[in-house]
């Protein structure tokens, strides 16, 4: 079972692939209508923290061709 990062609780929910239309749960890869990919939300219960994934091997592909490398 996952634990949380910050606190180490078990009590997480999450969310997957919570794109939605509008919202910060989408990760811009350039201009366009389509130019985005959304991200799985994950939130701790206990302590409130909130951690964002990309998880889909479609959208890390993505973000391979479009961005640069760090």
């Amino acid at each position: 079972m996952a634990k949380c990062v910050k606190c180490g609780s078990d009590d997480l929910r999450t969310k997957r692939q919570n794109g939605g239309g509008y919202g910060m749960n989408k990760l811009p890869l350039g201009k366009g209508r389509n130019a985005t990919v959304a991200m799985d939300s994950t939130v701790c219960i206990s302590c409130g923290n909130v951690e964002l994934t990309v998880s889909s091997d479609d959208a890390l592909a993505k973000i391979a061709e479009t961005w640069g490398r760090a």
